[in-house]
């Protein structure tokens, strides 16, 4: 009789333990002791972080997208993604993409980065921008948002631009500032183009196509133009030459001022060829004839 008093007595024991044990493991899990899961435990539960990888390939199979991040849902169709690594592919290498976020819609490869969106090339081509649309078939990258783009000791900024994956060619659609150090300057003064854009960068052949409104500054002076080339020597870091085309303006920096339609300007030899229609007004001269009055 003892005996079967002690065993039920322990059944009873273990089986309180059995019941603590269960509600505390109930509480941790679900919020609250007799609580079934509401909307915060779920959207708690929903908001674990998971890594996500997607790549992307060519009808010939090569590999055209790769991209990396943190996300809540991986099985959703859109998925939005934080601390975002992208390489998007090309011929030559792959032009690797960090982002703060962004998102990929599984069902059209539609891939949008945002926040502190780096693009870096192989070749030290950045281009940095709040928002970037990768459109991976087209080996195209763009922005609507204000961009910024630096290779050598030449920096761009405009709003809007639009490039191949490889940042070889660039174009900026308004609003453009370029900056460009002249590393045999005394002065370290840089020359600043501006335009009312839209500008065409081309990396390879190391030419700038400027329109609307442009106007160059440099130690020596200023000119402005309608439309404007720049080149620049791959080699010395320096620009060679610059042919400005319409309503050609140059302002010298002692005050003598020259209109053509037309100027080429030799950075290497440090001179000025004017064609076209050419007028000029010296400021001296018209001191001196000022003296005489």
């Amino acid at each position: 009789m003892i005996r079967k008093f002690v065993l039920t007595a322990l059944i009873l024991v273990l089986a309180y333990l059995a019941l603590v044990q269960w509600k505390l493991w109930f509480h941790t899990y679900y919020g609250g002791i007799g609580k079934f899961p509401g909307e915060e435990t779920r959207k708690e539960m929903s908001q674990r972080v998971y890594s996500f990888s997607f790549s992307k390939y060519t009808e010939d199979g090569q590999k055209e997208l790769e991209i990396e991040g943190d996300s809540a849902d991986i099985l959703a169709q859109n998925v939005a993604l934080i601390n975002v690594i992208a390489k998007a592919y090309a011929e030559e290498s792959p032009v690797t993409i960090t982002a703060d976020q962004g998102s990929i819609d599984r069902s059209t490869s539609q891939i949008v980065l945002q926040n502190n969106v780096v693009a870096t090339t192989e070749n030290g081509a950045r281009l940095m921008t709040d928002r970037l649309q990768i459109h991976a078939g087209e080996r195209r990258l763009e922005t609507d948002s204000a961009a910024k783009v630096k290779k050598d000791n030449i920096n761009i900024e405009g709003k809007g631009a639009t490039s191949d994956s490889q940042l070889n060619k660039v174009t900026f659609k308004e609003n453009v500032t370029v900056v460009v150090q002249d590393p045999d300057s005394e002065t370290k003064t840089p020359t600043i183009i501006t335009s009312d854009g839209p500008l065409e960068v081309d990396y390879k052949r190391d030419v700038a196509h400027f329109s609307k409104n442009v106007v160059a500054r440099h130690e020596r002076g200023t000119l402005t133009s309608d439309y404007m080339d720049v080149l620049y020597n791959k080699q010395t870091r320096r620009l060679s030459k610059i042919i400005a085309r319409g309503n050609v303006v140059i302002v010298s920096t002692e005050g003598n001022t020259t209109y053509s339609d037309n100027a080429v300007y030799l950075a290497n030899e440090g001179r000025m060829i004017l064609g076209g229609d050419v007028e000029a007004e010296y400021r001296k001269a018209e001191e001196e004839l000022e003296k005489l009055s």
